[in-house]
């Protein structure tokens, strides 16, 4: 290759990276001179492999201005090879420094082994300097053989003719040459090393598996390998427990000569292999060995629940092995790593299923109105160490599109219970398809140190709710529905408590949920509903008062044709004295029908008439009336119970009437006091237990105070507890038991004392007061004197 100052080229941005230069060992020819740095390269088998790379530099030194340089290296490609060359500047030399130059592809030839570069100013000369031209890196393709040494050169040739420079007018100058000595010498090498590989299979998880019979592979293969070696033969013994597995077939690796044997007894393989093909290095496979699996236990009868991740364990033991080389020389090893084989009990379990809830809209007018849809997991085994699972949901998006994801309570609930756990991480997408789905994904954390912990979950629960808005109905079609499937599900858990392997966790199909908006055209319909202000509690909405629903009795009446009974809708609790508002919701094909008279009746609990009142719908065909609740002066309790209300109006000729009921009773009633004991000395504790209830359906705060008074009256001590009431259904008390201690001074005096409870919405300083009577009469204790 001649470069010459008339040569043309599009300069190309060139990324180097930045070459360490090794030192001189001995002094560079007299310049003019391109030469190679270092002068010496020396190699040895233990240390150098084959596929081992290294560098060289190539340098000038000039007497006189420089226009133009290039360089011939030469090297034994047969035992080396160049693998990469490139300038050692930024897209030039560093001979070169800030000139402009026309940059040039380095020639490699690995056929006959040399290396061409150079490089030429685009105008003005380099004056003399001494500096780096281009380095070359070089693979080793070949390591001697035993007790041999390769002597090569690494030489810059032919001066003159392919290694020149050239002055500002052309004229060659003819430089000195020299090159690197290069040397790789024969030594012992690293030790290899024997494995089985992989190292651990297992088998019959998750549960239930059946895996007698199965069939799978193990390799025994030589790692760390060095060529040096020439590794010749190589034989090693297999063990194995017998009961457990067979060996049904080995396959040699084709590198190993025809004359390879194995052979095969009780719990024992012997391999053989010699006369490689060529001179193998790194990872170098012996055999393939086929087992077949002949034993799995079973629970029952093995003692059932087995412990987690239950399995009759195998090792496949290197043993008893030697590896030579081509020279009868014995190959170093490491210790050699064993394999080691599981065969989980076989349990018979149920997997668990993913359930969808279904819903029905309408028939009213449900455009825009949004309802919940719950994905749930049921008869999840505890033995599955299930930690999480991803599902998606389709829907029928030309009725309804999600608008939010909630994570449900199941998996959060049981990272509560495992120690340290970090809670779960949840994880919700609404997908466009297709088809349109929502991705849901949900997975227990480990503690800090990344280790998860009995208890597991079990049994069934809600893993995400999802929010859907109805976006289509017409009343020109009586029913539309639509399949809430499960597309796709995985889950996902550990293989024992002890080795925490990821496993897949075995699902049943899924049980998927259907939605459906009607749209019956009623006619006629009248809907009582209500509210009460409960000491400011009661929720308003709209320009009256009224409980969200259902707690406000929204819903007309039905008949049930199985039950052969009617269906209410009743309304929540009123506490004593509270203001009730009554509404009676008119319509016709659900268009509210306006100025209508509409009467209710107030029926006291034993059914005699209470009030009778009359309204006119307004422009929602809402009439409303309100009342307070009755409180006389003598036995006003024996008010409390279900009142009834009845609401009627006469629609076209037709009468239309629904009725609704009701409890009137304190918000909260005390039924029981206990203390631990009845007598007690001086700084001891007094444990007293309340048990109180309610028939609120909605949540109510409460503040339940005790504080107990010795026999003069003197109040020694008290305690407080916040907390609530509510969530029952109507008719039936949701009764709860709270306890706590008072501990009795010295200076209480002694004899009787009694226990005083009491329930207060919050503290009478910032606005409070009470929701019930106190207890009567106040238990009491007996404070003893010695």
């Amino acid at each position: 290759m001649n470069i010459s100052r008339k040569v043309t080229a599009t300069l190309l941005a060139l990324i180097i990276s930045t070459m360490t230069i090794a030192p001189a060992f001995a002094a560079p020819p007299l310049p003019p001179a391109i030469w190679t740095m270092p002068d010496t390269l020396s190699f040895d088998t233990a240390t150098t492999n084959i596929g081992d790379k290294f560098n060289v530099t190539v340098w000038i030194s000039t007497l006189g201005a420089t226009f133009t340089w290039q360089a011939k290296v030469t090297f034994d490609q047969n035992h080396i090879e160049a693998t990469s060359a490139d300038y050692t500047g930024v897209g030039k030399s560093l001979f070169v420094g800030a000139a402009g130059t026309i940059p040039v592809t380095p020639q490699i030839d690995n056929v006959t082994g040399s290396v061409t570069h150079g490089e030429s100013l685009i105008a003005g000369s380099i004056p003399a300097s001494s500096n780096s031209l281009f380095w070359i890196e070089f693979q080793i393709m070949a390591v001697p053989g035993v007790g041999e040494t390769f002597n090569d050169m690494i030489d810059v040739v032919d001066p003159g003719d392919n290694t020149f420079i050239l002055d500002p007018e052309l004229e060659t100058v003819i430089p000195n040459v020299a090159g690197t000595s290069f040397e790789f010498v024969w030594t012992a090498p690293g030790p290899a090393r024997l494995e089985v590989t992989p190292a651990t299979q297992s088998f019959g998880y998750p549960p239930p598996t059946l895996v007698v019979g199965t069939t799978f592979t193990s390799d025994v293969v030589i790692t760390s390998l060095s060529a040096g070696w020439f590794i010749a033969n190589a034989t090693t013994h297999l063990g194995y427990i017998s009961t457990l597995l067979s060996v049904t077939s080995v396959t040699f690796d084709p590198i190993w000569g025809t004359t390879s044997t194995a052979g095969s007894v009780a719990g024992d393989l012997y391999l053989e292999v010699k006369d490689p093909t060529s001179s193998p290095s790194g990872t170098v496979k012996i055999a393939t060995v086929e087992f077949t699996i002949l034993f799995q236990d079973v629970a029952p009868p093995r003692p059932f629940p087995p412990a987690p991740g239950s399995s009759d364990d195998t090792p496949l033991d290197l043993n008893t092995y030697a590896l030579f080389s081509t020279a009868n020389i014995p190959i170093t090893t490491n210790p050699a790593v064993d394999g080691l084989v599981k065969i989980y009990v076989y349990q018979t379990l149920v997997p668990p299923y993913l359930s969808v809830s279904s819903y029905t809209m309408g028939p009213g007018p449900s455009i825009g109105q949004l309802f919940n849809v719950t994905v749930s997991i049921n008869d999840l085994s505890e033995f599955l160490n299930m930690l999480g699972l991803q599902f998606r949901l389709s829907y029928p998006a030309t009725l309804i599109e999600p608008v939010a994801v909630y994570e449900g309570p199941f998996l959060p609930e049981a990272a509560i219970l495992q120690p340290g756990s970090l809670g779960t991480f949840f994880i919700s997408f609404i997908e466009p398809g297709p088809p349109p789905h929502v991705l849901v994904g949900n997975m227990i954390l480990p503690d800090e140190f990344g280790v998860w912990h009995d208890p597991q979950p079990k049994g069934a629960g809600v893993i995400a709710t999802i929010t859907f808005k109805v976006i289509y109905q017409s009343f020109g079609d009586p029913n539309r529905t639509g399949s809430l499937d499960i597309i796709e599900q995985f889950a996902i858990g550990l293989d024992n408590l002890v080795d925490q392997n990821i496993v897949d966790v075995p699902m049943m199909p899924p049980h998927n949920g259907m939605y459906t908006i009607t749209t019956i055209l009623p006619g006629r319909n009248i809907d009582l509903y209500g509210g009460a202000v409960n000491s400011g509690y009661g929720p308003l909405t709209g320009y009256y008062l009224q409980f969200p629903a259902p707690y406000g009795g929204q819903g007309q009446r039905y008949f049930n044709e199985t039950e052969q009974m009617w269906h209410e809708f009743p309304m929540d609790l009123v506490e004593e004295q509270s203001y009730v508002w009554l509404h009676a919701n008119v319509t016709y094909n659900y268009w509210p029908v306006q100025h209508k008279m509409v009467g209710f009746q107030v029926n006291y609990p034993d059914g005699t008439l209470y009030a009778n009142l009359m309204a006119f719908s307004d422009e929602n065909g809402v009439a409303t009336v309100g009342f307070r609740m009755p409180w006389p002066c003598q036995n006003p309790e024996s008010l409390f119970g279900v009142w009834h209300v009845i609401a009627s109006v006469q629609l076209a000729d037709i009468y239309l009437q629904d009725t609704m009921d009701y409890h009137y009773d304190y918000l909260v009633n005390i039924f029981k006091v206990t203390t631990d004991k009845y007598e007690y000395n001086h700084g001891e504790t007094v444990e007293v237990c309340v048990t109180f209830g309610s028939h609120a359906q909605q949540v109510y705060p409460i503040l339940l105070k005790v504080h107990i008074a010795d026999e003069l009256g003197v109040i020694f001590g008290h305690f407080e507890i916040a907390t609530h009431v509510g969530g029952t259904v109507f008719c039936q008390y949701k009764n709860t038991t709270l306890c706590g201690g008072i501990w009795i001074p010295k200076w209480a005096y002694t004899g009787y004392a009694t226990v005083h409870v009491n329930i207060f919405d919050k503290e009478p300083i910032f606005g409070g007061a009470p929701w019930t009577p106190e207890y009567t009469p106040p238990p009491t204790i007996a404070i003893q004197p010695y």
